[in-house]
């Protein structure tokens, strides 16, 4: 019984904000909540700018560092095929490991930057000395890339993409995802989560779009990706916009929904409104304010 009547109370001191688009702005142009959003959104778009558009030209990655060809359909086929589970077992695997064993003790997002960090590196790297490297050169760094990119970022070749779906969402590719379905208010976090997801794929479409195309100016009979050095420095771009959006977001490692929600009285990050307890402590100033007018009566 006096548990039934204590949550009979509960409900009426509760005031949980409706969800709707003029609270939905309110709650967002408040910089502290309207910068993880922003944080989320925009880390997903940088990420997935490099990502979609190493991802779904693999063999012409491939192809521009030297490992395709062949006398026949076959060696052509069978080199693609050689590649793409070098890239997988070399660097995918590897990487969701790691991330798998160390998201929940290093943190989200000690991970995303150290990954934004090390691919603006390893693009940098690919992409100013591409012709001094040679194929093995590029191949590990761009192994290396796909580690890094499972560790702490979101890049994936279309094979690994299918058949280890899961393997593909760790490292920043992970943390892009995983952060935004727990750092938002309750009513508001598939929304928010959906936002950043679709700020991911405009970059996906930029990077088919606008950047890809760009990998073929001036093409040759002899050289069919004249401008893919120049490619991977656009995304070394795109990776160091990343590490500063990434400032942006909470740490959300071993925190409940309701505690990062901001639904946990007494904890920093509680928001009275957020939690519903706003008429609970309305009602507690108003008792206080007439529990002092009887006293001065």
């Amino acid at each position: 019984i006096s548990r039934a009547a204590a949550q009979t109370n509960a409900e009426v001191n509760l005031e949980i904000p409706k969800a709707s688009w003029g609270d939905f702005i309110r709650h967002y142009s408040q910089w502290k909540y309207g910068k993880v959003l922003l944080g989320t959104a925009g880390s997903w778009f940088f990420l997935d700018v490099a990502f979609y558009g190493l991802g779904l030209n693999q063999t012409i990655i491939l192809s521009g560092i030297g490992y395709t060809g062949g006398n026949n359909v076959y060696e052509i086929f069978y080199k693609a095929a050689v590649g793409n589970i070098i890239l997988v077992c070399a660097g995918a695997i590897p990487g969701y490991w790691v991330t798998v064993a160390l998201v929940d003790t290093v943190g989200r997002k000690p991970i995303q930057l150290m990954g934004f960090i090390i691919l603006t590196i390893l693009f940098i790297i690919i992409g100013f000395a591409f012709d001094k490297l040679g194929p093995r050169g590029l191949l590990a760094l761009y192994v290396l890339a796909q580690f890094f990119f499972n560790f702490v970022s979101s890049s994936a070749s279309i094979p690994s993409r299918t058949i280890f779906a899961n393997s593909q969402s760790k490292g920043p590719n992970a943390t892009t995802f995983i952060v935004p379905g727990e750092c938002f208010p309750t009513r508001y976090r598939s929304t928010s989560h959906g936002i950043s997801a679709a700020s991911g794929k405009i970059g996906a479409i930029i990077a088919q779009v606008l950047i890809g195309p760009l990998r073929v100016r001036g093409a040759t009979a002899t050289n069919a990706s004249p401008w893919l050095n120049h490619v991977m420095e656009i995304y070394a771009l795109f990776m160091f916009l990343g590490i500063f959006f990434t400032f942006l977001i909470p740490e959300t490692k071993r925190k409940t929904l309701e505690e990062l929600a901001g639904e946990v009285p007494g904890t920093p990050n509680y928001d009275p409104a957020t939690g519903g307890h706003m008429g609970r402590e309305r009602k507690h100033d108003v008792y206080e304010s007439r529990a002092g007018s009887d006293e001065k009566v």
